[in-house]
């Protein structure tokens, strides 16, 4: 059994295993930096913890949307580190178990694509578990490790 949080990008829901998540933050200012590779909006801090907040629209191809009350952060743990994602909301978290939990089939799977960890069936509708480790590679992780780096370094 599994849980999953259910949340919108661009008017489609998406969703994240709990166990992944190092929580849900309501949306704040963040801070942008300069030099960032496109796929990094800024930082955000949260609880004194400076957090990378990673454009998974741009990752995902899909159109932005304006912030509004219901904008939260996912904030994510992978091997690399935590990062966060600005989600247009959150509606749900539900449990998944047997067959309404379904590995994403590896032959309709792009490489591009490699962040869908499994499709869940939830209240008669398909919703795209996504893998947070692999949303970025290893270079992009390295590139945001330095970009973090500097920013401690410019703040001491």
């Amino acid at each position: 059994m599994k849980e999953v949080v259910v949340f919108f990008l661009s008017g489609k829901e998406y969703g994240i295993e709990v166990s992944n998540m190092q929580g849900l933050e309501n949306y704040r200012e963040m801070v942008s930096l300069s030099e960032a590779p496109e796929y990094l909006k800024g930082v955000v801090v949260i609880r004194k913890e400076s957090i990378p907040v990673v454009d998974i629209k741009k990752l995902l191809m899909l159109p932005p949307a304006e912030k509004t009350g219901e904008t939260k952060y996912l904030v994510v743990r992978t091997s690399h580190g935590k990062m966060a994602f600005l989600a247009d909301g959150v509606s749900r978290i539900f449990r998944v178990e047997g067959e309404d939990a379904q590995n994403f089939p590896p032959l309709a799977q792009p490489k591009t694509a490699a962040y869908i960890e499994s499709v869940a069936i939830c209240e008669r509708s398909l919703v795209l578990v996504l893998d947070p480790e692999k949303l970025l590679g290893d270079e992009e992780w390295e590139a945001i490790s330095e970009l973090m780096d500097n920013m401690e370094d410019e703040n001491d």
